[in-house]
C-alpha cells in the first residue's frame, strides 16, 4: 500500500480563496503539516476547521508552498487528471478557437489556467516546446509526454528553460525530449503572415503568440502610414503591417538572432521593399530619430518584461515611463501609439497612470482607441488574478491646446 499522503492545514480565515479555485497557497496561509513532506509531493489541503480542500504539489523551496491541482470534486490528484486536462486545453485550441485554421504557432498548454500548474505547451510548427516551472510536474512529465504525442504527433517536443524554474528548486537542461530538434528556423504563420521563428534558441519558446489578437486588430491602423516597430523581436507587429498596407516600417532589435530570422521574413513576405531590420538599442534609437527630426504615424513598443518581482515595480515603471515619452515625441500629431507590458505586477490602472505622466510631460493628450490582453489560448482561470500580464493599449496623441 502506498504511504498515507501528508496533509496541509490552513491558518483560520485564509482558506476562502481556495475555495474558489486559486491554485497558490503561500507559506504565510499554512498554519500546520501533518506527515511526512517531500518536495514535489502531492498533498492533501485542509481548512483551519479539517475540512478538505483538495490536492496539490508541495514544495518548501517555492514562495508558492501548495499548488492547489484538484479541488475536493476533482480528488485524486492523478496521471488520468492530468490527462485529462491535456485533453480538455487541446479542446478549447482546436474545438472551442479553432486556432489551426488561422495558425500553426499557438499555446496548447497555459499551466495553472489548464488546471497543469507549472507545464507550458506550445506548438511551433511540426514542433512542441515545454517549460516547466513546478517541482511536482516532473514525476508525471514522460506519461504527458507520451500522451501529446499521441494525440499530435508532433516531429519533436523540445525543452526550454523557465525563468521560475530556478525558484521551485528546479534544474532542467534544455534539449530535446523525443523525436528531434527542427535542423534551423522553423516556418509558422498567423491570420496569412509568414515569421521565421527559432524554438530551440529563440527567446521565450521561440514566437510571441500571445499577442495575436492584438496584431490582428491594430494591423489596419497602419494602412498607408509609416511604422515604427521597437523591439521588434521577429517582427510579429512589424510583419503584420506591412501586410495590411503599411507605406513603411522600420523594425528595431537589439537581438542580432532575432534580426537574422526577421530578415528572412521580410523576404518571405516579399515587403524588402518597405520594412527594414535595424539593430540598435531602442533609447538611443529614438533620441537619435528626436535629434534628426525623424517622425512616424504610428510607434510599436512591445518591450521585454521590465517587472520581474513586485519590489522592482518602481525602477521598471520608469524606463516604462521613459520609453513611452521618448515613444510619444517621435510620433507625428495624431499618430498612434501601440504600447505594451507584459509584467504580471504591472496592473492596468498603474499602466495608465504611467501612461499620464507621459502625455502630462509630453503636453500630448492620449485617447485610447484600444485595450486588448493576452490571446485566448492564454486563459485567465478566476479567480487566479495573477495569470494576468499582458496589457497592450493604443492611443491617438493629440497635441494640446484649443486649436489643436
Amino acid at each position: 500500500m502506498p504511504p498515507p499522503m501528508a496533509k496541509v492545514f490552513l491558518k483560520p480565515r485564509r482558506a476562502r480563496p481556495f475555495w474558489f479555485g486559486h491554485p497558490w497557497i503561500f507559506s504565510g496561509a499554512i498554519g500546520r503539516v501533518k506527515g511526512q513532506l517531500k518536495n514535489g509531493c502531492v498533498t492533501e489541503v485542509f481548512d483551519s476547521e479539517g475540512r478538505r480542500i483538495g490536492e496539490g504539489f508541495w514544495n518548501e523551496n517555492s514562495q508558492i508552498r501548495v499548488r492547489l491541482v484538484a479541488l475536493e470534486a476533482e480528488r485524486p490528484l492523478d496521471i488520468d487528471l492530468l490527462v485529462k486536462r491535456i485533453d480538455r486545453a487541446i479542446a478549447l485550441r482546436h474545438d472551442v478557437l479553432a486556432l489551426p485554421a488561422r495558425t500553426n504557432a499557438y499555446r496548447l498548454v497555459h499551466a495553472e489556467s489548464d488546471g497543469l500548474p507549472g507545464l507550458v505547451v506550445d506548438r511551433i510548427g511540426d514542433w512542441l516546446v515545454v517549460q516547466l516551472s513546478a517541482l511536482g510536474m516532473v514525476p508525471f512529465l514522460d506519461l504527458l509526454l507520451d500522451h501529446l504525442e499521441e494525440r499530435l504527433a508532433p516531429r519533436g517536443i523540445v525543452e526550454r528553460a523557465s525563468g521560475a524554474a530556478e525558484e521551485e528548486g528546479l534544474e532542467r537542461e534544455e534539449g530535446v525530449l523525443r523525436g528531434h530538434a527542427p535542423g534551423g528556423p522553423v516556418e509558422v504563420e498567423e491570420d496569412g503572415v509568414r515569421f521565421l521563428c527559432d524554438p530551440v534558441t529563440g527567446q521565450k519558446t521561440g514566437f510571441f503568440s500571445d499577442q495575436r489578437e492584438n496584431r490582428r486588430a491594430l494591423s489596419p491602423l497602419a494602412k498607408d502610414r509609416d511604422v515604427l516597430d521597437a523591439f521588434s523581436y521577429v517582427g510579429g507587429f512589424g510583419l503584420a503591417m506591412a501586410n495590411a498596407g503599411a507605406k513603411s516600417v522600420r523594425c528595431v532589435d537589439s537581438s542580432e538572432p532575432a534580426l537574422e530570422l526577421l530578415q528572412r521574413g521580410i523576404e518571405l513576405n516579399d515587403v524588402a521593399d518597405r520594412v527594414t531590420a535595424d539593430k540598435g538599442n531602442v533609447l538611443r534609437v529614438l533620441d537619435h530619430d528626436r535629434k534628426d527630426g525623424r517622425t512616424y504615424d504610428l510607434v510599436v513598443l512591445d518591450p521585454p518584461k521590465l517587472v520581474r518581482k513586485r519590489s522592482g515595480l518602481e525602477r521598471g515603471l520608469g524606463l516604462y515611463y521613459e520609453i513611452n515619452l521618448k515613444a510619444v515625441r517621435v510620433l507625428r500629431p495624431g499618430g498612434v501609439l501601440v504600447t505594451c507590458s507584459c509584467s504580471q505586477h504591472v496592473t492596468e490602472e498603474v499602466f495608465d497612470e504611467m501612461l499620464g505622466s507621459v502625455a502630462k510631460e509630453a503636453e500630448v493628450r492620449l485617447q485610447q482607441i484600444h485595450r486588448g490582453g493576452q490571446a485566448p489560448d492564454h486563459p485567465i482561470l478566476l479567480p487566479h488574478d495573477e495569470g494576468r500580464y499582458l496589457q497592450c493599449s493604443a492611443f491617438r496623441v493629440l497635441p494640446q491646446g484649443r486649436d489643436a
